[in-house]
């Protein structure tokens, strides 16, 4: 194990024990050892207890131990001597050992006289350290297990680590898709568009896009791997395969075309938008159809009952309500008789993701609880409405579920970070 005493660095334990055993004198080594591991020199009454231990036979290892595993040590924010959970383990796992062999010294070092003349000690004696030893066997088997599980942790905490790094990813997206948006606008309305024209270009100098397109791929995971993850999404569509007719689907905000490249393998004739050239480069280098444009501008010029499926991932949350309002009317109108929706947006129900999650992305404009897009596909016509919660935090981090205490507090902390909704438009 690795120690950091002050501005020394002992590499493992030995070697801090052999700083201060260097120390001839005893109260030398339990100043030395109160200020190295809790920070502060010994009380009085400390002093005198830890020098009564090794009066009677207390190792000083056994003392420095007790004091690396002491509750102050675990609380102090003086403390120099930092241990990683695996270093407290084995430190422990030692401290049980040390304890187990003193008990067994001390029966030895009775001598047959004592013992027969106090056979009920003796035996007082056995039934304690009987007792001892099976409290320490269940503790060392504890310890064990926890050492068995320690990689487990480390891979979930890699697995959270990498989860993290794609919403990031996402958040860097959409931050440069609001710009692109609020700069076309700008260009429609401004006098001196030249000076607007000259903004992009010189953004677009620096690669914003083909940035973007490298970091989601740095940190949002392999295009195997968002396969993977899609692959559940089939169902939602699975209704509309039934249809003998081709099928035309389009995804709005496609970014790299994963879902895409899943649609176009279900018989659908498939087309993306999104805003980021670089995403649509990316889509048409794995053959896929997709084009660079504003999600509603795209559907405005879309003739009615011309498409079966829309789908739009994580869009919802970045626009205005009138913009929303007008954006579900409007695939409402393109689709066929039959035709299915299905949108994702962050789930507000998770207090994470309402109050903390969300406003990671600064392009978000207000989180959308599953009651108002219900209602919204409702007043725009769509019938036979579904909602999935998605992507719940890993049950590691759950509390056990004992109570319905527990059970509320994990749906609202550690329950699912979106929803999917789907909508079906029936004409009469």
């Amino acid at each position: 194990m690795t120690l950091v005493v002050g501005h020394v660095m002992f590499m493992n334990k030995k070697e801090l024990l052999a700083h201060l055993l260097q120390l001839e004198a005893d109260d030398l080594f339990i100043e030395e050892a109160y200020r190295l591991i809790l920070g502060r020199l010994p009380d009085p009454a400390g002093l005198k207890s830890s020098l009564a231990r090794l009066k009677m036979g207390t190792s000083r290892e056994a003392v420095v131990v007790d004091f690396l595993l002491s509750a102050e040590a675990a609380q102090s924010k003086s403390k120099e001597v930092q241990l990683t959970r695996l270093e407290k383990i084995k430190t422990y796992m030692w401290k049980k050992r040390h304890d187990i062999r003193s008990w067994l010294r001390s029966m030895r070092n009775l001598s047959r006289s004592t013992m027969l003349q106090n056979p009920f000690l003796f035996d007082d004696l056995i039934f304690d350290l009987q007792n001892k030893l099976s409290s320490h066997n269940h503790q060392l088997s504890d310890l064990q297990r926890q050492l068995q599980i320690l990689p487990q942790y480390a891979e979930q905490i890699k697995s959270e680590v990498i989860h993290f790094q794609h919403m990031e990813a996402q958040a860097q997206q959409r931050r440069l898709d609001q710009f692109f948006f609020d700069a076309r606008q700008e260009l429609r309305l401004a006098e001196n568009k030249e000076s607007v024209t000259d903004k992009l270009e010189s953004l677009s100098t620096h690669g914003i896009d083909q940035y973007y397109l490298a970091l989601e791929e740095s940190y949002r995971g392999s295009r195997d791997a968002i396969l993977t993850r899609y692959e559940a999404y089939i169902d939602f569509v699975k209704p509309l395969l039934a249809k003998t007719k081709e099928l035309k689907a389009v995804d709005l905000g496609c970014g790299r075309g994963e879902w895409l490249q899943l649609l176009s393998q279900c018989c659908f004739d498939t087309r993306g938008i999104d805003f980021n050239s670089s995403m649509v480069a990316e889509c048409r280098a794995h053959g896929l159809n997709a084009e660079q444009g504003n999600v509603i501008e795209w559907l405005q010029k879309q003739p009615d009952q011309s498409l079966d499926l829309v789908t739009a991932y994580h869009v919802i949350e970045h626009l205005p309500f009138e913009q929303l309002s007008v954006f579900m009317a409007e695939i409402f109108r393109t689709l066929n008789h039959g035709g299915i929706v299905v949108l994702e947006t962050p789930n507000p129900d998770n207090l994470i993701v309402a109050t903390n999650m969300f406003y990671r992305d600064p392009t978000h404009k207000k989180p959308i609880p599953k009651e108002l897009t219900e209602h919204l596909l409702k007043y725009h016509g769509f019938a036979e409405i579904e909602v999935h919660p998605m992507h719940p935090f890993p049950k590691e981090m759950r509390l056990p579920e004992d109570s319905d205490l527990t059970r509320r507090f994990n749906h609202l902390i550690y329950g699912a970070q979106d929803y999917v909704i789907i909508g079906k438009k029936i004409t009469v």
